[in-house]
């Protein structure tokens, strides 16, 4: 399955977390299977929610679209720069 199908699906289930603390904090708890990240992020953003994606076993994914696109993808009326989907733990 392609990043923007599961996004919608998180969308449609209810499980899709948006914003860069929200993601922090659920991978910390481990309760977060993907990670999506715009093109246009900060590089040490980047590199900090890798580091923890890798830790707590989640997907991580540097998007080709930058925040207003995945900000649009996600029907949001504003940029998204990080985006995460809840996993079924």
């Amino acid at each position: 399955m392609n990043t923007i199908e599961e996004i919608k699906k998180a969308m449609k289930d209810k499980k899709l977390i948006v914003g860069q603390k929200s993601t922090v904090r659920m991978l910390k708890s481990k309760k977060t299977s993907l990670v999506v990240v715009s093109s246009n992020a900060p590089a040490a953003v980047k590199k900090e929610l890798e580091n923890l994606s890798r830790i707590a076993g989640a997907e991580f994914v540097d998007s080709e679209k930058n925040n207003l696109e995945l900000g649009a993808t996600c029907r949001k009326p504003f940029g998204v720069m990080v985006l995460s989907v809840k996993s079924g733990k």
